[in-house]
């Protein structure tokens, strides 16, 4: 039974990676409204990461691992809804005609001539550079969070039995 549960589970996994649906990850705002909040967005995100910083570094909770890992996981944050933050604004200072849309946002194309801004605006599109680091790391810190719990769990629970 329960072999036959993981197949079915597998199948399903497999068919939902796979299926030819769109993602619907990306939300396009209507102008100006929604690209204005978008950027607010951006703006508080990199407020609070920076006051986040601050406040770690003015009074610091641990040398523990997990902290290293978090500190450095809000750094890539940082500089990713920067690099994001550019990103957006660039698109709408190049002239339309140098951003050739696609039937999907995968096909977006850039047009010469290259100049600095639309260089710029090549290499910011390449977040993921950044985006992927800190999630990375933000998982190796909740892990080293999870097992300090753990073992903490299990120096509670020996200490009570001895009594």
């Amino acid at each position: 039974m329960a072999k036959k549960l993981q197949k079915i589970l597998l199948l399903g996994l497999f068919f939902i990676i796979f299926s030819q649906n769109d993602a619907l990850a990306v939300q396009v705002h209507g102008p100006p409204e929604g690209f204005l909040v978008h950027i607010m967005g951006h703006v508080f995100f990199t407020a609070a990461l920076i006051f986040l910083i601050y406040i770690l570094h003015k009074y610091p909770i641990d040398n523990f691992k997990a902290w290293k890992y978090f500190k450095i996981s809000i750094f890539f944050w940082l500089i990713w809804n920067l690099d994001t933050f550019m990103v957006h604004i660039l698109s709408v200072r190049l002239p339309q005609k140098a951003i050739v849309k696609g039937p999907h946002l995968v096909y977006l194309k850039l047009v010469g001539p290259f100049d600095f801004e639309r260089l710029l605006y090549y290499f910011g599109k390449f977040d993921h550079f950044l985006c992927v680091p800190a999630m990375v790391c933000l998982a190796i810190s909740l892990k080293h969070f999870c097992k300090k719990v753990e073992k903490d769990m299990d120096s509670i629970g020996s200490d009570v039995g001895s009594f």
